[in-house]
């Protein structure tokens, strides 16, 4: 996260911290650049990690998992990378409990509060 999601991010732990049991940072998905067979094994290792997606938060609470994407003045970009990171999410982990996804942000969006509640997507503004 850069310093703005992170002014942000800590006002949503201010408020809702206690809903969860806890968080992941960084979490990389996807299956990354796929590269010439002869690149050399580090290059390849350091182009798998950096090429991979990633999500700012992964929260846990109450039988659920929750796909969070931080960002000031959240647009339609950010739907959109939750919807594929919750895709991606599942199919890399396979997780047993329910996944959603969610945008935290800075400025409320009637459009963003409308589409965000068509796809079921939780939006928190703080």
């Amino acid at each position: 996260m850069f310093p703005k999601d992170i002014a942000i991010w800590e006002r949503f732990l201010d408020l809702h911290a206690r809903d969860y049991s806890g968080f992941s940072y960084d979490v990389k998905v996807g299956k990354g650049t796929e590269l010439p067979p002869n690149t050399p094994q580090e290059y390849a290792r350091m182009a798998n990690i950096l090429s991979k997606y990633r999500i700012d938060v992964v929260g846990f609470r109450d039988g659920l998992i929750e796909i969070i994407e931080v960002k000031p003045e959240a647009s339609t970009v950010a739907i959109g990378q939750i919807v594929a990171y919750v895709s991606l999410y599942i199919r890399d982990f396979n997780p047993s409990a329910r996944v959603v996804g969610g945008i935290v942000t800075d400025r409320y969006i009637q459009d963003i509060d409308f589409l965000t509640k068509q796809g079921q997507i939780n939006y928190y503004v703080v």
